[in-house]
């Protein structure tokens, strides 16, 4: 009998998700919900133990996620990606469009894929920045704006993500260029 590693989990959190996005708790959607989080957390199962590995344990790549410091980040990344979103608009709204782009390019020893995933999408979410390119330890965000260019130079958002994940993190400068 096959032995489903982070099944029962993903499927919990899938269905809690969908629970929360439909908003509706009648019997069809809810079955519907638990059926749809059962297949995917199935289907995916095998997935969690491909290289490379995800997260720090390999087929546990939660482990290690400080859940009480994940619920306050995501709060945390909806207030950034709200106030960058008017900063952006602000721009865009200027007579002058003060458009002045930047590429940053930062190093991140964060332990593992799951982690650079993290702090990756966290920075492309947040408007007027983008994660062009991660290699090994290596980020390249382009900013539309010298302001966009400072929050990812200032290390706000990755000592967030180092903190998410409980790992110790050096703190390398961030630099311009190409």
């Amino acid at each position: 009998m096959q032995r489903f590693g982070a099944s029962p989990r993903v499927a919990a959190a899938l269905f809690a998700t969908w629970v929360v996005l439909s908003g509706k708790l009648d019997a069809a959607h809810l079955g519907a919900g638990a059926a749809t989080a059962l297949i995917l957390a199935v289907a995916t199962d095998r997935l969690w133990a491909l290289p490379p590995p995800i997260g720090a344990s390999g087929r546990r790549p939660l482990r290690g996620v400080r859940w009480g410091r994940g619920l306050l980040y995501v709060f945390w990344l909806a207030w950034e990606v709200v106030v960058s979103g008017l900063q952006v608009a602000y721009v865009v709204l200027h007579p002058r469009l003060p458009v002045d782009p930047r590429l940053v390019r930062f190093r991140s020893q964060l332990p593992h894929t799951l982690a650079r995933l993290t702090l990756a999408n966290s920075i492309t979410l947040t408007p007027g920045t983008v994660t062009l390119e991660v290699e090994g330890d290596e980020f390249l965000v382009h900013a539309l704006t010298p302001v966009g260019a400072r929050g990812i130079e200032e290390r706000t958002i990755r000592d967030r993500v180092v903190a998410l994940f409980d790992v110790d993190e050096p703190a390398p400068p961030a630099r311009e260029g190409p």
